[in-house]
């Protein structure tokens, strides 16, 4: 105290100090309080009272500069984290004194920020859930004593929620703190602007603020609380979402200069966006006009200088900025662009849509000027409005993507190639079931042409690169891209492939494969990607850069030399290595991919699939690193498979594709390569207590991994036992983990690929249109099948004896051949194996293909043509009915392998259900 100009001695005593530190070095947990370290806290928290507020912001300071013996800053990480998790948490207290702020600031002052944006405390998942679970309470607060009717002044506002408003004041003054280091008083007084970087210590905690009040208006939105009413809500959110605040971001953005100010967009864009659920922000209007001029001259400057089809990220966050600022007016005062600006017309229409989920009037009523102006109006707008959902707009898009294709993707898809025949139909359910015929399909595809044409339009606009949550338009963009026409994706897709693509060059690649062999031959793993074909070529490309793979359609990326073999690579040892590479992966050989659950069970569907291994804890770090490396090799594969159109026979499930293409990985995903992984949570669903008990008396919190291998869900899950009383907390953990189980080795096969192609656009395809584009499209070899066919019926004469020329039998080979295309070939192949691929030849098929006579179809009297055809899926056979003509087992054949893919063991019972909804029987 003498070394620094005195203090108090009575609050700053070394003495208390010290028993400060003494409490506070045994709190040693990361997350959460156990029983045995209460007693140390409360000690701890009792020395801490003693002390009146400067006094502790002294010792927590002193410490930090080594004054005690224990780690200040480390403790009071701790602390911080725990305090709201306790009953009568100290938060409260310090919060009601006003002390929380200062005790914030004290710490990010004192904090040693090296990295700012991976501080222990602002970067905790755990603190932050806490300070966003004592906000839930207090606005549940708030909204209460709002039920009176009387205005809530601010010192009340301030006794009923101390953390929320302590918490918006600590936003302001961070702000405050950006704008002292923006402007710098130099020559005469005069303001100058600086460039400030992103991980600004004093922005990372106001953007830590911000993004906790923007969780709690998610809590709001999604726990559907009725005694949260909006007016009620309002109340809190009017303050933490002031008018400073968005002042203060604009003002900000206005102010600031490079990947910051496009970050400060992207965050005023995000409250908006989130904040208009609650209440309806204000901004001035001259910062609104601002803000507009400024985003039209950004526009017009790249198109001068001939960028309008690539988009700075910049200029991407200012068009969803001013999207955001559009829609916070009211109707009236929303302006129509024309002329030079319609660009943003339609951005806006197009966001209309995506926030409406569904297609607004201005774009239905331009379409029936257009093409049904002699039409009935009502009945027009009846059609768009009840008769189509969702699910019948993505069944018409996927007929115009087929006619598209056919046709060679050389000419558009007109209304007139939408006639379908009514065997044909029983491929489009919900159409069929709601009886839609060829004038509604006309109309609804004009309407849907309309909004892709607005679609091309807007997709430059929106930087489509960025994870989900962090913008609305392209998470908007990702949520249609299924009723986006396969044509609005080509071309953009084709010019982006033409304007990246690179130069070939020569790169040789030396292949041992002689070591490759006796790696496979003595069962080796290879962990470090050094024996197999696949890590010698991982190797050998690690230090190129990802330009050799953005080559062109029909070219080879690098020339192979193979060891001890006299041959030159004139594109016969490419192919080779590549196809070497696809079967490694899909091999023991590399630690990669493994057998999904199904497949090693031999039950359920999707038996040929793998999905990726699980990254041992155990390695060490070096280790993992290296797998995730050769995860990115296995994404720039994918790329060059998509650039040189030399396709990569991957068996890969959805859960390797969907996070590729930021679609999110959901319970049926899961349970359809691993028919178990919820089978508990079904279970237990409509379990009393009693047998609940029964059934998890055994049950630990633990699962198993893609490999086989037990894995805690929480801490010592293993010796924590499932009981009624936290199940819940169970089942949430089951199925984070289930879900996320892929997400690292996802992340880095993303990464790879988005080296190679423009990601920008390849975020706007579907997961089957990413495997289509890697893989190619499923082509079955009908020959090869039929070869394989073995066919077995009842002993006896007539009815019911099945050979190869058995008439119904020969009736189904002129189907496979004449009828059916590639795609329903698959389907049927799915229906009948749980699978939608053939083997490549004979030797793969582990059993016969067989047709079978039909059992419930041969009773005396009963027309065969009644009765739907029934797969028994684990023996790879079908019982096929003896049908009168070949249209009518057509139809029932894909109305079977369109409605009846669920494998149940009560003999189909879900299909049988279906199939006599619809009229037919099984």
């Amino acid at each position: 105290n003498e070394e620094r100009g005195g203090g108090s001695a009575a609050d700053g005593s070394a003495e208390s100090k010290a028993r400060v530190a003494a409490a506070g070095s045994k709190l040693d947990c990361d997350e959460y309080l156990d029983e045995e370290r209460l007693s140390a806290l409360e000690d701890f928290l009792r020395e801490l009272e003693e002390m009146a507020g400067e006094a502790q912001i002294s010792s927590w300071i002193e410490a930090e500069q080594g004054i005690t013996v224990m780690s200040a800053r480390e403790c009071m990480v701790k602390f911080l984290k725990n305090m709201p998790s306790l009953k009568s948490s100290y938060l409260f207290k310090v919060a009601k004194n006003g002390e929380f702020t200062q005790f914030l600031k004290t710490y990010v002052k004192s904090a040693k920020w090296t990295h700012p944006d991976k501080d222990p405390l602002f970067s905790s998942a755990v603190f932050s859930s806490s300070i966003l679970r004592a906000l839930q309470t207090e606005l549940v607060a708030v909204s209460s004593e709002a039920k009176q009717g009387y205005p809530i002044s601010e010192t009340r506002f301030r006794e009923l929620a101390p953390i929320g408003s302590q918490l918006s004041v600590l936003v302001l003054d961070q702000l405050v703190h950006v704008y002292r280091t923006i402007f710098v008083n130099r020559d005469g007084g005069k303001a100058s602007s600086v460039s400030v970087s992103p991980s600004n210590r004093h922005l990372v905690v106001a953007s830590w603020g911000i993004d906790v009040f923007l969780q709690l208006v998610d809590w709001v939105v999604s726990s559907g609380n009725l005694e949260l009413r909006k007016d009620h809500m309002q109340e809190v959110f009017s303050r933490l979402f002031s008018s400073h605040l968005v002042d203060g971001l604009v003002g900000l953005i206005i102010a600031m200069k490079g990947d910051t100010r496009t970050s400060m967009m992207q965050l005023l864009a995000s409250v908006n966006n989130s904040a208009k659920r609650v209440l309806r922000l204000s901004l001035s209007q001259s910062k609104r006009q601002l803000l507009q001029s400024f985003m039209f001259r950004t526009y017009q400057s790249q198109r001068r200088t001939g960028r309008s089809g690539c988009f700075s990220p910049f200029f991407q966050a200012l068009v969803e900025l001013n999207v955001s600022i559009h829609f916070m007016q009211k109707v009236s005062e929303r302006k129509l662009y024309t002329n030079e600006k319609g660009w943003f017309q339609d951005v806006l229409q197009v966001a209309e849509c995506m926030q409406q989920g569904s297609l607004t009037d201005d774009i239905q009523l331009q379409v029936w000027r257009n093409i049904a102006r002699s039409d009935d109006l009502t009945d027009f707008l009846r059609i768009n409005n009840q008769v189509f959902t969702r699910e019948c707009d993505v069944e018409l898009v996927t007929l115009v993507n087929r006619v598209y294709i056919k046709k060679g993707a050389r000419h558009p898809t007109k209304a007139h190639d939408l006639k379908i025949s009514r065997s044909d139909m029983v491929q489009f359910p919900n159409m069929q079931a709601r009886n839609i015929r060829q004038k509604e399909r006309t109309y609804r595809f004009h309407v849907l042409e309309t909004l892709n044409r607005r679609i091309h339009t807007l997709i430059p606009l929106v930087n489509l690169s960025v994870p989900p949550g962090q913008s609305s338009l392209a998470d908007g963009i990702r949520s249609i891209r299924s009723i986006m026409f396969w044509s609005t994706k080509g071309m953009l897709w084709t010019e982006a492939l033409r304007q990246t693509r690179c130069i070939k060059r020569e790169v040789c690649v030396t292949i041992d494969k002689i070591r490759a062999i006796k790696c496979k031959q003595e069962h080796k793993v290879d962990i470090q990607g050094t024996e197999s074909i696949f890590g010698q070529t991982m190797n050998a490309l690690h230090h190129q850069t990802p330009r050799i793979f953005r080559i062109g359609p029909n070219e080879r990326a690098f020339k192979v030399t193979e060891v001890g073999f006299n041959s030159q690579d004139i594109g016969g040892p490419y192919r080779d290595t590549i196809e070497a590479l696809v079967k490694e992966l899909e091999s023991s050989v590399l630690p990669l991919f493994v057998p999904c659950v199904n497949s090693r069970l031999q039950m359920g569907r999707n038996q040929d699939v793998w999905v990726p291994n699980t990254i041992d804890r155990g390695f060490p770090q070096w280790q993992k690193d290296r797998v995730l490396s050769m995860y990115e090799f296995v994404g720039k594969l994918m790329g060059l498979a998509i650039r040189s159109i030399n396709y990569l026979s991957f068996h890969f499930s959805e859960v390797v594709w969907k996070p590729l293409v930021w679609d999110r990985i959901t319970v049926s995903d899961i349970t359809a390569i691993d028919a178990l992984a919820f089978r508990s949570l079904q279970d237990a669903k409509y379990a009393d207590r009693g047998k609940f008990a029964k059934m998890f008396s055994h049950t630990k919190f633990v699962s198993k991994l893609a490999n086989g291998q037990t894995v805690e869900l929480v801490e010592n899950g293993a010796k924590k036992s499932v009981t009624w009383q936290n199940k819940k907390h169970y089942f949430r953990a089951l199925s984070d983990f289930k879900l996320g189980e892929f997400r690292k080795q996802a992340d880095a096969m993303r990464r790879g690929l988005a080296t190679v192609v423009p990601y920008q656009i390849l975020s706007l395809f579907t997961w089957q249109d990413l495997q289509d584009h890697v893989c190619g499209r499923i082509s079955v070899d009908v020959k090869l099948l039929q070869n394989m066919t073995r066919y077995a019926g009842s002993r006896r004469l007539g009815r019911g004896f099945v050979t190869r020329n058995s008439p119904h039998v020969r009736m189904f080979w002129k189907m496979m051949h004449d009828k059916m295309d590639n795609f329903q070939r698959s389907k049927l192949i799915f229906f009948v194996w749980g699978r939608s691929r053939l083997p490549v030849n004979k030797n793969g098929f582990e059993r016969h293909f067989t047709i079978m006579a039909h059992a419930s179809s041969h009773a005396l009297g009963r027309n065969p043509d009644n009765y739907l055809p029934v797969a028994h899926t684990c023996f790879f056979q079908l019982e096929l009915p003896e049908y009168s003509n070949i249209d009518i087992m057509y139809e029932k054949v894909m109305y079977a392998c369109t409605h009846c893919t669920s494998i149940d063991g009560d003999n189909t019972a879900a299909a049988r259900a279906a199939a006599r909804r619809s009229g037919f029987n099984l």
